[in-house]
């Protein structure tokens, strides 16, 4: 089962996320900051991470710049509300930005992409 972590401020929209990832056949650890996706990521070993910019804390631009630095090719996703922020996250790091809101499908579809070629 591959391994999901969802890094999200927005506790709805996590559980709503994580949620649909676990229906979807995910393994899904969450983190509300950067921070603690940093050390989320080092416990899980995440096959892909999904994180929000805009957060509180170390915010998503900080968070991709050092999971890319500490696990090197693991495929991101960033996710904001705010096409600014996502085309610089794909400038620092993210292999993937998807405009809020999404539907679900996108997600999934982007998800697979990034871990199946």
């Amino acid at each position: 089962m591959p391994r999901v972590l969802l890094i999200e401020d927005d506790e709805d929209l996590r559980l709503a996320l994580a949620g649909t990832l676990a229906l979807s056949g995910y393994e899904v650890s969450e983190a509300s900051e950067g921070e603690g996706a940093l050390k989320a990521a080092t416990d899980r070993n995440p096959d892909v991470i999904v994180t929000d910019i805009v957060m509180d804390g170390m915010e998503g631009i900080s968070a991709i710049m050092a999971l890319r630095a500490r696990f090197g090719t693991i495929p991101i996703v960033a996710i904001s509300g705010n096409p600014f922020y996502l085309r610089n996250s794909e400038k620092l790091g993210a292999d993937a930005a998807l405009l809020k809101p999404f539907r679900r499908e996108v997600l999934l579809d982007t998800i697979d992409k990034l871990l199946n070629g």
